[in-house]
């Protein structure tokens, strides 16, 4: 229970975050419903670098914007509903790997502060990181419990969490080698338990590369080689917190490095006692980090400390076992010191990151209502016909004129120029968007203002002026 309330002490504050970013487009999705593509298309079509992640961010979009329009409050509440059932998934389930209730609880404890679980809870756009988890959980545990029951509901029960979870991300994929690395090292009779997972992946990896090739370039580009072990370290470093502490409060580098050397060093003397002693359970919970994590390696581009939500759990167990296990006074003394300095370094970074995170989006607001202001006073001086806006950042193009927010508030025949999407705008195609005259074509503007029918203003202005 004490990590439930971890998660709604750090992150009640942050329900009422507004949307931003990411999060636009995919409130967008229902308006090409609206413009004719099916429900099934907006679920299952290949978007954002190829991805299809139905259960991920797409459905869930689509009934916020349905019944809640731009209120945020109700997704952020689901995420954080299914954070808490992460935490209690993972303290069941931690409680049947480790064999201890205690070590169990430290390692959800441990989880629900790192601070690179910030992002996935207060960005909503981020939200499929929470769900698969989810899913992913759900389907290992069941695996366990068929495992040590051959109970078959139990192996119908993880296939069915492990397919949920890889239509809420495809990075599920790495679940039959965890599950294959858990039979080898403790169950190896129960092999055939993992024919299930692997046919229901391969099936999905075969169907997902037919509906859309991996991508060879932009954030989601493949980049094999060494560039992935700096990725690995950063990684590793950023879930064991005290470079990420140092970076964000700037203190000493060389300090901080000390600290992940600190962690880093313990976390490898804990695998080579139990090692000594034949106990594989540490070396199946890094194990777990490291595959979970690998297909994320190859995206140099798009290294994003979210990435880590679902691998940082093995290290969180491997870590409750060792300060559940250590028995010895310099081992406990130890691993009080490293959970001390664990602690210390992510509760402040937790919440710095969190309150960062609320204030881009209290900044997002901001900016909505100066675009309302500057339209405002717009159509003070040009009542009617079409007024192309300028000086606008994407969050306002697509809250105002592709969400239709503006129209809504009673604003209409409002326009980009054609040039917009060089201006770091960017255009989706028109049947994203609640009215698809948002541009006109560059003879269509052209005419415009010749003829004097249309006006061009400089929104990032107050008050926003008149281009000649």
């Amino acid at each position: 229970m004490l990590a439930v309330a971890l998660v709604v002490f750090l992150y009640w504050p942050a329900l009422n975050s507004a949307y931003r970013l990411d999060d636009f487009a995919w409130l967008c999705l229902r308006n090409t419903v609206t413009a004719g593509r099916s429900f099934l298309w907006a679920l299952f079509s290949p978007q954002a670098q190829g991805t299809i992640r139905p259960l991920g961010e797409r459905l869930w979009f689509m009934l916020a914007s349905s019944l809640f329009g731009l209120n945020p409050i109700p997704i952020h509440a689901l995420a954080l509903c299914t954070q808490i059932a992460n935490v209690l998934l993972m303290a069941d389930t931690g409680w049947r790997l480790l064999g201890l209730r205690k070590a169990a609880v430290v390692a959800v404890i441990l989880w629900a502060i790192n601070d690179t679980l910030v992002e996935p809870l207060v960005w909503a756009s981020a939200l499929n990181e929470v769900m698969y988890t989810f899913w992913f959980l759900a389907a290992f545990n069941a695996f366990l419990r068929w495992t040590r029951s051959r109970k078959s509901a139990w192996l119908w029960v993880h296939a069915i969490a492990l397919a949920l979870s890889l239509g809420a991300l495809e990075l599920a994929v790495t679940f039959p080698a965890i599950a294959a690395v858990y039979v080898l090292l403790f169950e190896k009779r129960r092999w055939k338990g993992l024919l299930p997972s692997i046919a229901i992946v391969v099936v999905y990896v075969a169907a997902h590369f037919a509906a859309a090739p991996l991508p060879m370039d932009g954030p989601y580009g493949l980049n094999l080689g060494w560039g992935m072990a700096g990725a690995f370290w950063h990684y590793w470093a950023n879930v064991l917190g005290p470079e990420e502490y140092g970076r964000i409060h700037q203190t000493s580098f060389a300090l901080a490095r000390l600290g992940t050397m600190l962690l880093s060093a313990a976390i490898l003397l804990w695998l080579g006692i139990c090692g000594r002693r034949k106990r594989w359970i540490p070396l199946f919970c890094l194990l777990w980090f490291v595959l979970t994590l690998a297909p994320t390696l190859p995206l140099l581009k798009h290294v994003t400390p979210y990435y880590t939500f679902l691998p940082a759990i093995g290290l969180a167990w491997l870590a409750g076992d060792a300060l559940a296990g250590a028995v010895s006074w310099p081992g406990r003394s130890l691993g009080i010191a490293c959970g001390l300095l664990y602690v210390v370094c992510h509760i402040q970074s937790t919440v710095f990151v969190r309150d960062w995170n609320i204030d881009r989006s209290r900044d997002v607001v901001k900016r909505e209502a100066r675009l309302v202001d500057a339209v405002r006073e717009i159509r003070r001086s040009q009542p009617e016909g079409p007024v192309f806006l300028t000086g606008l950042d994407g969050e306002q193009f697509w809250w105002g004129l592709c969400y239709g927010q503006l129209t809504r508030l009673g604003f209409t025949d409002l326009h980009v120029l054609p040039d917009a999407g060089d201006r770091g705008i960017p255009i989706p195609p028109k049947e994203w968007c609640r009215t698809n005259d948002f541009q006109f074509s560059p003879g269509e503007t052209t005419r415009l203002l010749r003829e004097g029918h249309a006006h061009v203003f400089d929104i990032s202005h107050s008050p926003p002026q008149a281009a000649p």
